[in-house]
Formats: C-alpha cells, sequence, structure tokens
C-alpha cells in the first residue's frame, strides 16, 4: 500500500473526503500542528543519521511550534 499527501483548499476539502469515502479510500486529515510535528521528526531523523543540522535550524522549528502551542 501507499500514502499520498494532498494539500486541498479548505473549500473543496468535503467534496474530496466524500469522493474518497464513495471508492473506499482510506483517508485522514492532518491538523497543522499534526504536519509540523512530522517535519520536526524528519529533521530529527535527518540530524541523527548526518549529524549536519544546523542547531539553528532546530531552534527555529521548536520555537515554531512552541509559540503555536501555547495559544
Amino acid at each position: 500500500m501507499k500514502t499520498i499527501i494532498v494539500n486541498l483548499p479548505e473549500k473543496e476539502e468535503s467534496f474530496f473526503l466524500s469522493m474518497l469515502k464513495k471508492i473506499r479510500f482510506k483517508s485522514q486529515v492532518l491538523t497543522e500542528e499534526e504536519l509540523e510535528d512530522e517535519e520536526l521528526a524528519k529533521w530529527i531523523d535527518k540530524g541523527m543519521k548526518s549529524k549536519d543540522v544546523p542547531i539553528e535550524k532546530v531552534f527555529q522549528l521548536l520555537e515554531k511550534h512552541g509559540a503555536k502551542s501555547q495559544r
């Protein structure tokens, strides 16, 4: 099985979700926070493998994530 991630305009979301449901495809809507978590996890994983991720980039992502979760 393959996973495809598609960015949809909000006004088209219900149309596409109903279409996927009709053809019995499994779908899931991710929140902005979940997308940010995934991106942060990718950076951490990449850094663990290569040791080349700039510390500034990690702090930028952590600050951005922290600011969103405090709202």
